[in-house]
């Protein structure tokens, strides 16, 4: 939750009350959050803080807001709207298990046929600097049956892409006794219908552990040839110091094993620059791996350290070697995109167009869910959720251009 999407003004003037979904991983975030709420209630509106935050920061989030829920409780909406839009404060937290409800889909915006569904909540990992673990616990597995029935109705409904989500989805269904992330992939894919699914992010602990099982999932066309594998580090000591349960050959091995199955595939991974004890030794081996993985998306977060986290009381390192070594990294990562793109210029692909984009343009993706532009003047017939054949002319470093 980097940036906050901008609504219409004239919705934001008739609001009777605002949900604002909050993350609390940095620290810049969390603060982007207070200045929105304030800013909300010297115009009298309403606030409703859902997410981490009223896990993460309790008193202040109960300071600012009118209401506040947890990230158990997204069915319990309504009930905290009555209560605020009546005046009264409202605090519900679920700390153990998800407050259960009938839920439906209701396919409301007709430029996008995209849709997020979460297979688990929380995660079997401890790392020493997230905040995420103390507002959603330990793993918990959604039913297997409960998720393909949500996928069979978002289908019906004219969803064509379908993003799984949860905070690791490689130990999915270890708290039931099983690695379950294969078999329902495979089920998925048995599934009727032209669609296509983005699965998650991927832990290497666990993910090398199942790789040979999804492998040929993956081959299948139902499934992009995406894979979000969080490195943080490419040193083992500062590995170590995260409580990160894997080291920096993992990742390496993984990469290695995904280049000799798919002759195209989109990596992406998570990378914090300035962990305390990053010296420019360990900077530069984080450095070394991406040059050799080269990975098409490249998120750099720099260390914010977190209240009730292990890292919270190390020696943290001084903003401006943050700011440069998140610069070394971003320059890095624009050189492998335009690297990577260049290689796509007069390539045919069988793309999905799932929403419509800026200036009257529409945003597609290929079988490794790679972002493609297609111009107005192009696809004036095209409609939301169909596939279509196309050839890449030119690119931008985030995506390429079809004709």
């Amino acid at each position: 939750m980097e940036e906050f999407e901008e609504v219409p003004s004239s919705f934001k003037e008739g609001a009777d009350f605002f949900v604002i979904n909050s993350c609390g991983v940095l620290g810049k975030t969390e603060r982007k959050i207070w200045k929105r709420i304030k800013e909300l209630k010297k115009k009298g509106k309403k606030v409703i803080l859902a997410g981490c935050l009223p896990l993460i920061s309790p008193r202040l989030s109960e300071k600012l807001a009118d209401g506040v829920i947890g990230p158990k409780d997204i069915f319990s909406v309504s009930e905290a709207a009555r209560a605020v839009l009546s005046g009264k404060k409202m605090k519900i937290i679920t700390k153990k298990g998800i407050n259960k409800a009938k839920f439906c889909f209701l396919k409301v915006k007709e430029d996008d046929c995209s849709i997020i569904i979460s297979v688990s909540e929380g995660c079997l990992g401890n790392c020493s600097y997230c905040a995420a673990k103390l507002a959603r616990g330990d793993l918990k597995s959604f039913e297997l049956k409960d998720i393909l029935n949500k996928i069979k109705t978002a289908l019906s409904l004219g969803f064509r892409e379908i993003h799984l989500t949860g905070q690791d989805l490689a130990c999915y269904g270890l708290d039931k006794g099983n690695f379950l992330l294969p078999k329902l992939l495979a089920e998925i894919v048995k599934l009727e219908g032209d669609f296509r699914v983005k699965v998650g992010m991927l832990e290497p602990y666990f993910l090398k552990r199942i790789l040979k099982d999804l492998i040929p999932i993956f081959q299948n066309e139902k499934i992009y040839n995406f894979f979000h594998i969080p490195l943080q580090s490419g040193n083992d000591l500062i590995l170590e110091k995260m409580r990160r349960k894997y080291k920096s050959k993992d990742f390496l091995e993984i990469a290695t094993v995904l280049k000799k199955n798919f002759k195209d595939y989109l990596l992406a991974t998570d990378i914090i620059v300035g962990f305390p004890g990053e010296t420019e030794k360990a900077f530069e081996s984080t450095l070394k791996i991406i040059r050799k993985t080269k990975p098409q998306v490249l998120n750099i977060n720099r260390f914010s350290a977190r209240p009730g986290t292990e890292a919270f009381n190390l020696k943290d390192l001084p903003d401006r070697i943050k700011k440069e070594r998140s610069r070394l990294l971003n320059k890095l990562s624009e050189k492998i995109k335009i690297e990577k793109n260049k290689k796509y210029l007069g390539k045919e692909f069988k793309v999905l167009i799932v929403k419509k984009g800026k200036n009257n343009t529409f945003l597609a993706r290929n079988e490794i869910a790679k972002a493609i532009v297609l111009p107005d003047n192009f696809v004036s017939d095209a409609k939301i959720g169909e596939f279509i054949k196309v050839r890449i002319f030119d690119y931008q470093p985030h995506y390429l251009i079809a004709i």
